[in-house]
């Protein structure tokens, strides 16, 4: 008995769906038309350029030296420098002088916010990323902080163990505009809404249209009904 009861449930439902499946489609493209105007129009395309460094404690200084001067304890010198150059990297000191070099219209603070540089998991490899809406601009800006960097480590550590890996080159595909998976969500989010709305207007719609109606809602058996003559006719 449950289970019929289920399934006459499972059938109401997807006739109510069948029914307002005109309403379904129209907001499923409307949330389409939304997300992939979002999606092309109201988002500025940001676009990321990397530059990678290799830091080595031992070339230049001494291995006593630098954990003096940082105390590292016993653990791996190099690693533990790639986190302090990292922090060189975004300092005042490193970043106005990119920013006059290349007539940047940002103050320090703008351009700390496009820039980060991180370790590359436990190696002695230092990447330096810039995010910028010009790709061109991105691997420029990036680049220039590589070397202002590796400048301000010789002139204030009086070292020479940072070397370039790769140096950073303008990226085509922004890195904040996923095309695809926004028009999936839009998709996904149409078709919930959608279905949602059938529903909630089937739960307001208190009109009897059918026999059945007359028999759910009123509670009383359906001894005859006359049909519409009209649409006999028409059929």
């Amino acid at each position: 008995m449950d289970h019929m009861e289920d399934t006459i449930e499972l059938r109401e439902l997807i006739s109510i769906m069948l029914n307002r499946k005109k309403l379904i489609a129209i907001i499923v493209v409307l949330a389409l038309l939304l997300g992939v105007g979002y999606t092309m129009f109201l988002i500025t395309p940001n676009y990321k350029s990397d530059t990678t460094l290799m830091v080595n404690s031992s070339k230049g200084i001494s291995a006593g030296d630098i954990a003096a001067s940082f105390d590292l304890g016993s653990l791996n010198l190099s690693q533990k420098l790639v986190v302090t150059y990292g922090e060189i990297v975004k300092s005042r000191i490193v970043l106005e002088q990119v920013i006059s070099r290349l007539e940047l219209d940002m103050s320090y603070e703008g351009l700390l916010r496009k820039t980060t540089a991180q370790q590359v998991g436990s190696t002695e490899i230092l990447r330096i990323s810039v995010t910028d809406t010009d790709p061109d601009r991105a691997a420029l800006i990036a680049n220039t902080i590589a070397d202002v960097f590796v400048k301000e480590v010789m002139r204030i550590l009086k070292v020479n163990n940072v070397e370039t890996i790769d140096n950073a080159i303008a990226m085509p595909n922004p890195v904040n505009v996923r095309f695809s998976l926004n028009v999936a969500i839009s998709l996904i989010l149409g078709l919930m809404i959608g279905v949602f709305v059938a529903f909630m207007l089937e739960y307001l719609d208190n009109t009897i249209k059918t026999p059945e109606d007359v028999e759910k809602f009123l509670g009383i058996p359906v001894l005859g009904s006359i049909p519409d003559v009209d649409q006999v006719a028409k059929r």
